[in-house]
């Protein structure tokens, strides 16, 4: 039995209840906007495998061992998460697990021309299994016989998914479409993970520049942060945006054709190199609304079950 843990935040019950108390009015506009995404162009494009929102979500989701306090209140205890904590939460839950890992991760919020207040998440999470890669790296120089299995080192394919995701009923980050493919090892060889190849063992530091301390946030909800294997994906990227968009949280960037690159992105290394157990984190936030302030980079790492650092750099705007 693996034993584990739980950082809490509690969060405010108030706005859930004021959303709640709105009645069938409010449930059956927050209806007809997740029908108006029901195209699902972003989540099912081609290559991916529409995913039953309710399945992604469902009970094997909410099991005791990720949400620990669930059942304690009438909220759903992910109410309140970001889109990319909660569809990282959901991906875990459905794949199997992988000692040696990297996720690439992509996050814009969007506003709808046509309705300003109405606001959609589109999230693209791509887990790398880097367990050959470690394998081979680890067993340079040893003996055929005394090499271990790969079943050590985790055995299952590189996968992405993606997520449409709006606000319904109370919740922040409601499902609307998921979809999910397969990537081959060539795919993934051509990845980048900001600024590195995203199937390179190793840590990820991102750019020179002058790294400031910051206090590691807390959970933005009671979900299970950190075990005795370390932190949860999840834990590192809720980390992460907590420090790039500070107490305001995430802002639309505008309609959901907006070009250009993600305004989030985020790279999760997982016993990605080394002897030690150790997740990393290195985040980028490219539209940043501050006159001086261009980027926000945000990186972290954490031993086991010990406490982390997190740091920030800010780069200044180009004139």
């Amino acid at each position: 039995m693996r034993h584990s843990h739980t950082l809490y935040k509690k969060t405010p019950a108030a706005p859930l209840l004021a959303i709640t108390m709105l009645g069938g009015v409010m449930a059956l506009t927050s209806l007809a906007a997740c029908a108006g995404d029901a195209r699902g162009s972003f989540a099912t494009a081609p290559g991916f495998t529409a995913m039953d929102p309710e399945k992604v979500g469902g009970d094997d989701y909410y099991s005791a061992d990720r949400f620990p306090t669930s059942g304690a209140s009438v909220f759903m205890p992910d109410a309140d998460l970001a889109a990319p904590v909660r569809a990282l939460l959901m991906l875990e839950a459905d794949e199997a697990p992988l000692p040696h890992s990297r996720y690439l991760l992509s996050y814009d919020l969007h506003s709808d021309p046509d309705d300003p207040d109405h606001t959609r998440a589109q999230v693209e999470i791509t887990r790398i299994n880097l367990g050959e890669v470690f394998r081979k790296d680890a067993m340079q120089g040893v003996p055929i016989e005394h090499q271990g299995p790969p079943e050590a080192f985790g055995i299952g394919p590189h996968v992405r998914w993606r997520f449409e995701m709006t606000p319904f009923q109370g919740m922040t980050s409601h499902v609307a479409n998921a979809g999910r493919r397969e990537l081959s090892d060539a795919d993934v060889a051509t990845l980048d993970c900001l600024g590195a190849p995203c199937a390179r063992l190793g840590s990820f530091e991102g750019p020179d520049g002058h790294w400031m301390d910051r206090d590691p946030p807390l959970p933005s909800a009671d979900y299970r942060a950190v075990t005795i294997d370390g932190p949860a994906p999840a834990y590192v990227v809720d980390q992460m945006l907590a420090v790039m968009v500070g107490e305001d949280g995430p802002q639309p960037t505008g309609p959901a054709d907006r070009a250009g690159k993600p305004q989030f992105t985020f790279v999760v290394s997982v016993n990605a190199g080394g002897q030690d157990v150790m997740t990393t984190g290195l985040g980028r936030n490219a539209v940043v609304y501050d006159d001086a302030i261009g980027t926000v980079w945000v990186k972290t790492g954490q031993f086991s079950d010990t406490t982390g650092e997190v740091r920030e750099l800010q780069q200044a705007r180009a004139r």
